[in-house]
């Protein structure tokens, strides 16, 4: 029997972004020590998966592609992502990282990119992998990269706000994890 899930992008959903000086901007968190969950985003996860949902995660993480960190670092900052989400209770039952980035600059990580969204490859690989009901299921995002990937593969989707990366348009919206946990609750 297939399952419901939850598909969610990391940074700006589960995870805060960090203002890094040396590149002026809000990122995803390039160092472990960076890493801080979303205040109320791990208990708005554990409801959804208390509900009977898979929680699935789909992040692209391009730092290393253009040259910003390691790969090593990188799953470092994953493996404190999972801690601090364990330690509140939270496991996720799959996940995948697209490293590449068409405007990269380290070979092999640089240009198209099957598995980067908006592309849908990774929900559908994660679907296979964990027998997931697409249809019966939910993209939760805060790049309009993330809601296109959701619609390509049939998902209804949740965009949520992030206040360094307004995202302008009709979709579904909420301000945070836990106001797109409430509506998927709701049906």
């Amino acid at each position: 029997m297939s399952r419901r899930a939850v598909f969610l992008d990391r940074d700006g959903v589960l995870v805060e972004e960090v203002f890094y000086e040396r590149t002026g901007e809000w990122e995803a968190p390039m160092a472990a020590a960076d890493v801080r969950l979303i205040p109320g985003a791990a208990v708005a996860a554990r409801r959804l998966a208390d509900a009977g949902f898979a929680l699935v995660l789909i992040s692209n993480q391009a730092a290393y592609a253009k040259g910003k960190t390691t790969l090593r670092k990188l799953w470092l900052v994953h493996e404190r992502f999972v801690e601090l989400l364990g330690g509140e209770g939270v496991r996720l039952d799959g996940f995948r990282y697209s490293y590449g980035h068409p405007g990269g600059t380290v070979p092999h990580f640089s240009g198209p990119s099957l598995d980067r969204k908006p592309g849908p490859y990774n929900i559908f690989i994660l679907a296979a992998e964990l027998d997931i009901d697409l249809p019966a299921s939910w993209m939760v995002g805060d790049r309009r990269s993330d809601i296109e990937a959701g619609e390509s593969a049939g998902l209804r989707t949740i965009l949520v706000d992030n206040p360094h990366n307004p995202v302008p348009g009709g979709a579904r919206r909420a301000r945070d994890l836990a106001a797109a946990a409430e509506l998927i609750l709701a049906g």
